[in-house]
């Protein structure tokens, strides 16, 4: 196992990679399940992040040790915060999608792992989710998706309500089997263009409180799947805009 001082040396490299390396995913088949028999034969180097999401630093040392096997993936079990929105940063550094990245660069630099793109887990806490929990774990999924650098999410149907598997159900609906087109924001406006069986559509949040006005879409639907006619607003519940 790499000593704690082998970390400290690599860290700043870690960190420069994660700002400068962009994920290359652009197919999606079955991206979202509650299914790991598919993972069962596979050699996987599992990492499990805690609540405190600056702990990537203890996880470095599993990516350099040179008498672990060679992996095939890097399956990470990550704690997320529900209460707060993925887009946040902590210590004014990383945000959710930032803290993939840092897992995704050590990927790509050990020399144990074949397959440089993650396996996903999210994990949080076991308790009723409000509406802005919600939404703020489907924004956690799109990131995931939109990272290009995940493979397969993984989520446990179990622990959902009924109003919550709807939600997830739709997503799965959605961006299982589809292509990624491409990822945008400017300021708290984020934009997920994505393509499934030739029908592109973007998928549309505000990280903030403010509302802004959707024009010139052919069908909108909201998180549930139902189809939006009037007054349709970009909020911090994403919708689906089909072009």
């Amino acid at each position: 196992m790499k000593s704690k001082i082998h970390s400290i040396l690599i860290y700043p490299l870690l960190t420069l990679f994660a700002y400068l390396l962009k994920g290359s995913k652009e197919n999606y088949d079955d991206f979202l399940s509650d299914n790991l028999n598919k993972l069962k034969n596979l050699e996987l180097l599992e990492i499990n992040s805690q609540k405190d999401r600056n702990n990537f630093f203890d996880d470095i040392k599993y990516f350099f040790d040179k008498k672990s096997p060679l992996y095939d993936k890097t399956f990470v079990n990550i704690y997320v915060d529900l209460e707060k929105t993925p887009e946040s940063k902590s210590y004014g550094l990383y945000d959710f999608s930032k803290f993939i990245s840092m897992y995704y660069s050590s990927s790509m630099l050990s020399s144990r792992i074949t397959n440089d793109n993650l396996y996903i887990k999210l994990i949080f806490d076991k308790k009723s989710l409000n509406e802005e929990c919600l939404n703020n774990l489907l924004r956690y999924m799109f990131l995931v998706y939109a990272s290009r650098k995940v493979d397969f999410l993984y989520l446990d149907k179990s622990t959902f309500s009924k109003k919550a598997l709807e939600i997830i159900n739709n997503f799965e609906d959605k961006l299982n089997s589809s292509k990624f087109v491409k990822f945008s924001k400017s300021k708290d406006l984020y934009v997920l263009t994505c393509e499934k069986k030739k029908e592109k559509f973007d998928i549309i949040w505000s990280s903030s409180k403010r509302e802004i006005d959707l024009t010139d879409f052919n069908r909108v639907f909201d998180k549930f799947g139902q189809e939006l006619k009037s007054d349709i607003k970009i909020t911090n519940s994403p919708i689906y805009a089909y072009h």
